[in-house]
């Protein structure tokens, strides 16, 4: 078992505690808890007062915890493409699909949101990308099961906490970068130069053109750059966008010809993650031809756009969609292909994005019918002081406010008449809540189904 550990709180008698640091945190600080929990020497890069022989020196303990990992592993990424997406939106949905697509042709593995997946096998997840330990426990994994690949959503926050410290990415993907995390990286300039740590760490960048800080990003890759978007110019160019209520067709233009796609992923939004995925399979030499004959097997993405079926005479859907830019996407889209009405039942996160509660108030009340506001982590904020922030700039009145999240759903579901769409936003697949400081167990899948068993036995 490895006894090198950078986290103080792991430290066991006999472990070897390594102060590795980033932009927020410096783990020198943890030297007296990792001393009290039994550590028996400390790795360091800063001069530390004190004459004691378990204090080893190295010029970088970043790099120190990398090479004590690669080595104890044997080198794991050696037999590994590695491919990272970050963006503030489509991360998730940018990987599952170039990981659904791989696995037609290689052995390819999944890392981020939706947690570990292994062909058919999903383990859980903490964070969306681990810390590196954890990421080199993966990368053995994959290399003792025959694993060709592993597509990997990357954070910011994960960039911003050095989790991926000198790992080398095959391919980099940027989806797009809005303004967010701010409650993390505290600016915009810290955010977006945090994302650009994973395009210096690549062998090849594939780049949204269409995004409005793409030439920012472009200038700190490091190697060879492919851009796709809605520019002529882009090395993957598509246009003539078709939204439909199960399909959305487009066409590509690659190197001069011409390709017509029909995909089962609806919304110009997916066409961006789709065009990203043909792209970065295309770089391993897959044909795009073959690309395209398996899109049309392509799984949905869990709690994306995901329509449940009650055999219900409208529309639910659920979706993760907890940005501005997200909400507004997706309520763009069903804008588009809605054949009833609208309505979407929607919450924000306790403690984060603060200064967006009021545009997705805004958001969500001109795009729909009928809103209902509701609870979404709260944390140790007060629900109705979280929906206040919401409706703060609200000029509608096409709304109403039920706290308890379960309470919102089931009257979203009594409200709806055939044909109507309900969009229930924010939380997709999650399986808690989050209030105060504990993960109360809550599903809003659950939640439907529940509503749905509650109504057949009043029949």
């Amino acid at each position: 078992m490895l006894k090198f550990k950078n986290n103080s709180k792991n430290i066991k008698n006999g472990d070897i505690f390594i102060c590795t640091h980033d932009t927020y945190d410096d783990r020198h600080k943890y030297i007296n808890d990792a001393i009290k929990n039994g550590c028996k020497a400390i790795i360091i890069d800063k001069d530390i007062k004190a004459n004691n022989k378990m204090f080893i020196k190295v010029q970088n303990t970043n790099d120190t915890y990398y090479q004590i990992l690669n080595n104890y592993y044997n080198y794991p990424l050696d037999n590994l493409k590695l491919i990272g997406i970050t963006g503030t939106d489509g991360k998730t949905t940018t990987a599952m699909i170039i990981n659904d697509l791989l696995n037609n042709y290689v052995n390819s593995s999944y890392l981020g949101t939706n947690g570990f997946i292994l062909k058919e096998k999903v383990i859980k997840t903490k964070n969306t990308t681990p810390s590196i330990d954890t990421l080199f426990k993966y990368f053995d994994v994959l290399n003792k099961n025959n694993y060709d690949n592993l597509v990997m959503e990357v954070s910011s926050e994960a960039l911003l906490h050095n989790r991926c410290h000198n790992i080398n990415f095959d391919i980099a993907v940027l989806t797009n970068i809005k303004k967010d995390h701010l409650n993390v990286h505290k600016t915009f300039k810290n955010y977006l130069e945090s994302k650009t740590k994973l395009f210096k760490q690549a062998n090849l960048c594939i780049l949204n053109k269409d995004d409005k800080h793409f030439n920012y990003i472009k200038r700190k890759c490091n190697k060879n750059i492919i851009t796709y978007g809605t520019k002529k110019k882009c090395d993957y160019y598509f246009y003539d966008i078709n939204e439909y209520n199960d399909k959305t067709t487009f066409k590509l233009k690659v190197n001069d010809k011409i390709y017509n796609i029909t995909s089962p992923l609806i919304g110009k939004f997916n066409v961006y993650n789709l065009v990203s995925a043909i792209a970065t399979l295309n770089c391993f030499n897959i044909n795009i031809t073959s690309i395209i004959n398996n899109i049309k097997k392509i799984k949905q993405v869990p709690g994306r756009l995901q329509k449940i079926d009650f055999k219900q005479n409208y529309d639910i859907v659920l979706d993760y969609a907890h940005t501005s830019n997200a909400t507004y996407e997706v309520l763009k889209l069903f804008n588009k292909i809605k054949k009833g009405n609208i309505i979407t039942v929607v919450g924000c996160a306790g403690k984060r994005y603060k200064d967006k509660r009021s545009e997705i108030g805004k958001i969500v009340t001109t795009y729909s019918d009928k809103v209902i506001f509701t609870m979404d982590d709260p944390r140790d904020e007060k629900v109705l002081d979280i929906i206040n922030d919401m409706i703060s700039k609200v000029k509608n009145n096409n709304y109403e406010i039920i706290e308890n999240r379960e309470k919102a759903i089931f009257e979203a579901l009594h409200l709806a008449k055939e044909n109507d769409t309900i969009l229930i936003l924010g939380k997709g697949l999650d399986n808690y809540m989050a209030i105060s400081d504990k993960y109360v167990k809550y599903s809003d899948l659950n939640v439907i189904k529940s509503y749905f068993k509650k109504l057949s036995k009043e029949k």
